[in-house]
């Protein structure tokens, strides 16, 4: 995904001269091409978070868009204050690019878990949350981005995550992306543990049970037309690679019910019960209860509950 939004974003950036890219110290290699072709549209603000935030605000507010760019926790967390303070409280067209969600960099210690940044970033006004599912969808959501105005949280896996769509989902604000289509519920997924997903498709589907698959990339803005559709279906089981607290599933659960609508919903997510476990991304993902497991015993709890 990393390099499916750089790539994306120097396309954008050439035809449009206002898309500035900033970086925190961080993305060699992966920010060479675009810093040698646009020297003027890129900055190396250096290891100084929460200064690259009020610079980038204070560029956003001059007419740019701006986007911000480093790893896990530290374009999020570290400066939070200034983005509500500078970006979010003042409506400024920053995008923050967060790489390596959830476990990606595991090996370097919870320190480098991104597993709160959903929670915390939704609850700030004005902020629109994306979390692609693989490098086709990034594609087309950094389009959308450059595109819309807004203050924007773009939750990027690391690398080489594989393309799960079969073709380019097309993007609409809230949108929800279908890619398999069952008859007994659904798999809702956000971000790269579309694969996990897949995967206990599979499982049910060798136990005579028929789901659906879909992409929620758009966490602050739900389009209730495929929640309602699914939950009249067969129950829904919401898979994220965050705390089980605030993310996508406590997103999903807040349209529904301000939607007033019925069904059974179950969560997967972190449990974050051991933060000093050390590995990597598919070891915490396991340990942590985001399984092919988990998603199956929670689906058929949720049936046979409906039965």
């Amino acid at each position: 995904m990393r390099d499916t939004f750089v790539k994306t974003l120097l396309e954008e950036a050439r035809r449009d001269p206002n898309i500035i890219l900033i970086t925190g110290d961080l993305g060699y290699g992966v920010l060479d091409e675009f810093a040698k072709e646009l020297p003027g549209q890129f900055l190396n603000s250096g290891v100084n978070e929460q200064a690259m935030m009020g610079l980038a605000a204070g560029y956003a507010s001059t007419g740019k868009r701006v986007f911000v760019y480093s790893i896990g926790n530290f374009p999020t967390l570290r400066c939070l204050e200034q983005i509500r303070n500078d970006v979010c409280l003042m409506n400024n067209p920053v995008v923050v690019v967060s790489v390596g969600a959830g476990y990606a960099y595991g090996s370097q210690g919870y320190t480098h878990h991104a597993l709160e940044d959903i929670a915390v970033l939704r609850a700030l006004p004005n902020m629109e949350v994306i979390v692609p599912a693989d490098p086709l969808e990034t594609r087309e959501l950094t389009r959308f981005i450059v595109g819309n105005k807004k203050p924007t949280y773009l939750r990027l896996g690391k690398s080489n995550e594989p393309t799960i769509h079969t073709s380019a989902p097309k993007i609409t604000l809230g949108g929800i992306n279908e890619i398999s289509d069952g008859t007994n519920g659904t798999l809702l997924f956000a971000g790269s543990v579309g694969t996990v997903a897949l995967a206990a498709e599979k499982e049910l589907a060798s136990k005579g049970i028929s789901v659906s698959v879909a992409s929620i990339p758009f966490v602050s803005s739900i389009d209730t037309k495929y929640l309602t559709k699914a939950l009249k279906m067969g129950p829904v089981i919401v898979i994220e690679e965050h705390s089980y607290r605030g993310g996508v599933g406590s997103a999903v659960l807040e349209a529904v019910n301000a939607a007033e609508l019925q069904g059974s919903i179950g969560l997967v997510a972190a449990d974050q019960n051991n933060l000093s476990q050390i590995g990597d991304q598919n070891f915490l993902r396991n340990t942590n209860g985001i399984n092919v497991e988990m998603i199956v015993k929670k689906f058929i709890a949720l049936q046979e509950a409906q039965k």
